[in-house]
């Protein structure tokens, strides 16, 4: 029986899905050590790691919602994880 699988069908890895995929998951990264940093600093740094923590988060979400445009308009997928 021949393979007819959608992992069969589809065209080579995109370089754009990878590179955003990249982007999504070194800004998670930050983002989730920065929230660490904000659980256990002390009170006089409080002020600049919520700064940090905020602007970590905004990255987050950017870089989320990019690679979530990107599929949509691109119709690509990520395909075969490493």
């Amino acid at each position: 029986m021949a393979e007819t699988s959608t992992e069969m069908q589809r065209s080579p890895k995109c370089r754009q899905h990878e590179v955003l995929h990249g982007r999504l998951r070194a800004d998670t990264k930050v983002y989730a050590d920065v929230i660490r940093r904000l659980e256990s600093c002390k009170a006089e740094d409080f002020e600049e790691t919520y700064r940090a923590a905020e602007s970590a988060r905004l990255a987050f979400l950017r870089a989320r919602e990019a690679l979530k445009v990107h599929i949509a308009l691109h119709g690509c997928e990520r395909m075969n994880r490493e």
